[in-house]
């Protein structure tokens, strides 16, 4: 039984109970801490089945330490309070042990998952199901810590449930943890269509008269379904358990369409002139593509992006390629650099076991999500903020220029 409830195994075995959907619902997200990419944990060799359950990795870093993984949707196991909010912040520090599984250090476990209840929502501790006692299922209790007995590499259960706190006075930096973590959203396929328009054009079709797959499709474009998650992402539409409501970017849009073109309608036939045009978005409607850069310098990543370029550029460096903006984005905000740049399966290659950036390997264009070198930079390019597009071809990936059109700091 030697090595069956090692640490990472517990920490794998406690996220598939906890997210057991994660390949399917875009609502939950989880990333592990980047010391479980050792090799070994304590001398037991890590198989690459359970590397790969453990995936992604990124830095976590709060201001009680380092948990194990932080995860955001609401699980699956009972919370208690769950109504207090639809998509919570749960961190879960893992406990287990290379021989004995009896001997995890359960009380630690539930210590370190309470340091960070200022920073999150809900906090577990897991461990193998023989170590936990009575006496740490009061203390979780008394801490309101969830606790997750594992029983085997692959079965666990709720031992103590957990209940949902950090809300209303912590809800700044929960939105700004749930944020980095959710920002894995930027990836292979998220940005399908490149032109702004295609997002503004989905929250007009959400406020017309008629069903809104059938007017973006006719006049908008006929990738419903990409339009709909870049709408969602640059803040336009927000996707309620009851159904799909405008924010209220997406309804100054609309009161846009308004002012400029009469009715929601009138703005629509308007997007359906510019199909297949590949003109930039500045030059075929200016103030159109003023107002689309005004709601994508709202977004976090595009904000990651200026940043680099504008601190690159004051040093000289002019245009930049990707790998130089990404080693000047990790300076600013390396765990959201990581989700925004990275692809997931390459995540391992990139990140030490310390959690830092293993510039060698920034070289390698395959370690980069496509959606941003290609789809979204197209995306700043349309709205005058970069100089160029971008690419899809893996060959130019490390060649293709970044620079700003104006730089604050030139």
């Amino acid at each position: 039984m030697a090595a069956t409830l090692t640490e990472p195994t517990v920490l794998a075995a406690a996220k598939d109970t906890l997210y057991p959907d994660l390949d399917t619902n875009t609502d939950h997200y989880a990333v592990t801490e980047t010391q479980f990419t050792k090799s070994s944990w304590g001398g037991w060799e890590i198989p690459d089945d359970l590397r790969r359950r453990l995936a992604p990795y990124n830095t976590i870093r709060l201001t009680d330490g380092e948990p194990d993984l932080l995860g955001v949707g609401m699980p699956a196991l009972e919370v208690l309070n769950a109504d207090a909010t639809t998509t919570p912040v749960t961190v879960i520090e893992a406990k287990g042990h290379n021989s004995d599984p009896s001997a995890a250090d359960v009380r630690t476990g539930i210590n370190q998952a309470h340091g960070h209840l200022s920073e999150v929502n809900i906090g577990y501790v897991a461990a193998p199901i023989q170590s936990i006692t009575d006496q740490a299922r009061a203390l979780a209790r008394d801490l309101n810590i969830g606790v997750i007995g594992v029983e085997s590499p692959h079965d666990a259960m709720l031992i103590e449930p957990a209940r949902v706190t950090g809300v209303g006075d912590f809800s700044t930096t929960i939105d700004a943890i749930r944020f980095q973590a959710t920002t894995h959203q930027l990836t292979e396929g998220s940005f399908p269509v490149n032109h702004p328009k295609n997002y503004l054009g989905y929250a007009l079709a959400l406020a017309a008269d008629g069903g809104t797959p059938d007017v973006y499709s006719e006049h908008v474009i006929n990738s419903v379904s990409g339009g709909r998650r870049g709408a969602i992402l640059l803040g336009l539409v927000d996707n309620q358990p009851h159904g799909e409501t405008l924010t209220h970017l997406g309804a100054e849009v609309v009161r846009f369409a308004r002012s400029h073109h009469g009715t929601v309608d009138a703005a629509l036939d308007e997007f359906a002139s510019w199909k297949g045009r590949s003109t930039p978005f500045t030059d075929l409607a200016p103030r159109w593509a003023q107002l689309a850069r005004s709601v994508a310098i709202q977004y976090e990543p595009t904000q990651l992006i200026i940043e680099a370029l504008e601190r690159l550029h004051q040093h000289g460096i002019k245009p930049a390629t990707i790998d130089t903006v990404v080693r000047e984005a990790c300076r600013i905000n390396q765990p959201l650099a990581v989700e925004v740049f990275f692809t997931q399966s390459r995540r391992e290659d990139v990140l030490t076991a310390d959690g830092d950036i293993d510039e060698s390997v920034l070289t390698d264009p395959t370690v980069y999500k496509s959606g941003i070198h290609f789809q979204f930079k197209y995306h700043l390019r349309h709205i005058g903020l970069l100089t160029a597009g971008g690419t899809d071809d893996k060959d130019e990936v490390l060649s293709n220029n970044w620079e700003l059109n104006q730089a604050v700091g030139l």
